[in-house]
């Protein structure tokens, strides 16, 4: 996957730009564990949420919605910021 970006977290008009629709994303209640997954972008919903894009090998997409506040907007299961994470980071989801 082509990425023409840096900066990860993006407006909806911004990532729009970019080529990238989150509603075009699997929603995911939990990112899967064991699968290495690559970090595309972060696209705000408003200042209280983010919607958390990843693309797996296979080029399967998932898309993990979080609430946060003050700065904290952690993906639970990476136990990571979504406010610090970087394009291209791959990341997973330890097995349990």
């Amino acid at each position: 996957m082509q990425i023409d970006h840096t900066q990860y977290t993006l407006g909806f008009r911004q990532a729009l730009e970019h080529g990238i629709d989150y509603r075009d994303y699997e929603k995911a209640d939990r990112l899967p564990e064991g699968v290495p997954l690559m970090a595309i972008a972060g696209v705000w919903g408003n200042y209280s949420d983010i919607r958390c894009l990843f693309i797996d090998q296979t080029g399967k997409t998932y898309r993990r919605h979080i609430t946060g506040r003050v700065g904290q907007y952690v993906i639970r299961e990476l136990e990571l910021n979504a406010q610090v994470m970087e394009v291209g980071q791959v990341v997973v989801v330890k097995n349990d």
